[in-house]
């Protein structure tokens, strides 16, 4: 492990990497990368990529032999080895090189859990944790590979999140063990910044295993979630994770929180008022990391209601309907569609529309094939 930096060359910087595909980014609603509808975020950057026009290169794929040493060496390795910030930064790296090209999260993630690389971050957390995360460097910054790793990869991995979903004793030492700890740290001024940061990435994470079908204490989690939120004071500071929030909510358990709407409603204006700004500017957004694909597929889970009771929300869906790439247009046909089909005057503003109308028209048998499937 000695050689570990040396063997491989390593990437170019995250906050390079960000900065290059926040130049690159298409001017679609959402991304146009099928399979990666879920925003990737390390701390304030969201890293989805919206281009493909790359073609991949297999000579820049790490091998799965040189990724599997590592996480051996990790999985064998005491918590205090030396080399072990440096294997953790290579697997937290491992997202970063491969993201522009989309090919390789499936593969990495396999291997990821091949190795019980949860299994063994957990053991690294727990005792990060009784030694302080903010004793030393070295912790620190392992901590932070780790958290956003796992919100990487559950972020664009279905198996990874069904994996974790299923690592009850984890998942139940991050929401409450080792999130109550950060909480409890977010008094001290130096660390406020970076510790409000890893609550987003447990909270993030949460929220990607909620997505699908999962192993989730769905009541215990929900209340934990909740509470969360109603802590929260409304403020730009914190718009992001109040929103990210309320989708584990919406995730979790629709109807329930359709009924404490008004507990919520703040933070549902705010979800709302983000879905108009994307479709609106028709942008990816880059510093919230909430696209309109996870927006609208939430909002779909709710009671329509939700949507008819303000004008604007219907027209954000008509809007998201005649722009966005396929997926996001499907959520947006669905909205439609159950617009249509509970109100008269939604219909009456969609057929005002005659480009949203006929294009609904032609779309609605790709909504049934889906629906059919």
């Amino acid at each position: 492990m000695a050689t570990l930096n040396n063997t491989f060359r390593r990437p170019a910087s995250a906050s390079t990497v960000a900065t290059n595909w926040s130049q690159n980014t298409s001017v679609s609603v959402g991304h146009n990368v099928s399979n990666r509808h879920i925003p990737i975020i390390k701390g304030d950057v969201n890293f989805v990529n919206a281009s493909s026009t790359t073609k991949p290169d297999s000579e820049d794929a790490v091998p799965s032999h040189y990724i599997k040493e590592v996480l051996a060496h990790l999985s064998q390795s005491p918590i205090d080895e030396v080399d072990n910030e440096d294997a953790l930064e290579f697997v937290y790296d491992l997202f970063y090189m491969h993201s522009p090209l989309n090919q390789d999260d499936s593969r990495i993630a396999r291997l990821l859990i091949e190795s019980d690389y949860c299994l063994k971050v957990h053991q690294f957390l727990i005792e990060f944790m009784k030694n302080g995360i903010y004793a030393n460097p070295s912790i620190r910054r392992s901590t932070q590979f780790i958290l956003y790793t796992l919100w990487n990869f559950s972020g664009t991995c279905i198996e990874f999140r069904i994996h974790l979903s299923t690592l009850q004793y984890f998942i139940q030492f991050l929401l409450i063990n080792f999130l109550e700890y950060l909480k409890n740290l977010k008094s001290e001024p130096l660390y406020t910044s970076l510790t409000e940061n890893l609550i987003q990435a447990i909270i993030s994470i949460m929220h990607n295993l909620t997505i699908n079908v999962n192993h989730l204490n769905k009541e215990q989690t929900f209340h934990i979630i909740e509470q969360l939120l109603v802590e929260q004071k409304p403020n730009k500071t914190n718009e992001r994770f109040r929103i990210t929030l309320l989708l584990c909510l919406i995730n979790l358990n629709a109807q329930q929180a359709y009924e404490n709407y008004n507990t919520y409603q703040t933070t549902f204006k705010t979800l709302f008022h983000f879905l108009k700004k994307i479709v609106q500017h028709e942008i990816l957004m880059i510093q919230t990391g909430l696209s309109a694909w996870v927006l609208a597929s939430a909002i779909n889970k709710m009671p329509i209601d939700v949507v008819l009771m303000d004008g604007n929300r219907l027209y954000s869906f008509m809007v998201l309907f005649k722009r966005g790439m396929r997926e996001e247009k499907l959520q947006a046909c669905i909205t439609l569609n159950r617009c249509i089909q509970n109100s008269t005057h939604a219909k009456q503003t969609i057929e005002k529309d005659i480009e949203c109308w006929n294009s609904f028209q032609q779309f609605k048998v790709c909504l049934q094939e889906e629906q059919n499937i």
